[in-house]
């Protein structure tokens, strides 16, 4: 049985929910795509990540190194890098991330890793707004990143409506310049379409 500390017990979790998804199990009603659950709509492109190599009792362990660029919630992307590595197992592993926009910053940024011979998954976890936010990034390969990459979904959060999410990113950006803020703001109130235009789209994810 997985056992986990404390503060990995929820990341443990969608791990587990994604390893039901990859096996053909059908998700509880949390999933991302369920209608009760307020998604942030997301998309990165990835550059090319760098990687690295280091001996380890263990043998040799790999790590990557990157950078995402994109929109989250309707607000552009002003930083976001990532690292990650395998631990004991090849198949397996975990790292940290940043992401920010202009309304935050991502907190306690984790990333797991798995890796079933043919592609890399990385399951990001974090705390956005006061929310806890939650996503997958999916490659070919040993590795996360490369040329022309993009990678779109809708990231699972702990808001409960669109106005709770709006209201969050109004207090963020309550300190800013008017004009500032009514941007932001504007952004922000794009997402419930950006989820909507993407479920018409991928109806089966």
């Amino acid at each position: 049985m997985l056992r986990c500390p404390p503060r990995w017990q929820w990341v443990c979790a969608g791990a587990l929910a994604l390893a039901m998804v990859l096996a053909g199990v059908p998700r509880s009603p949390s999933s991302a795509q369920d209608e009760s659950v307020y998604t942030l709509y997301y998309r990165f492109e990835i550059p090319l990540a760098t990687p690295a190599f280091t001996l380890t009792d263990n043998g040799t362990k790999r790590s990557f190194a990157g950078t995402l660029r994109g929109v989250l919630g309707g607000l552009p992307l002003t930083g976001a890098t990532f690292a990650y590595g395998n631990g004991a197992s090849e198949r397996a592993g975990g790292g940290t991330f940043t992401l920010a926009t202009r309304a935050g910053s991502v907190n306690a940024g984790e990333i797991l890793m798995t890796n079933d011979g043919k592609q890399t998954t990385l399951l990001f976890f974090g705390t956005y707004l006061g929310s806890r936010l939650s996503f997958s990034v999916v490659g070919s390969g040993s590795q996360i990143g490369g040329t022309g990459v993009v990678s779109a979904g809708l990231a699972e959060t702990s808001f409960r409506s669109d106005d709770e999410y709006v209201s969050a990113v109004r207090q963020a950006v309550a300190p800013l310049p008017p004009d500032t803020r009514a941007e932001i703001l504007g952004e922000a109130n794009q997402n419930l379409r950006l989820v909507r235009e993407y479920r018409l789209k991928n109806p089966a994810r």
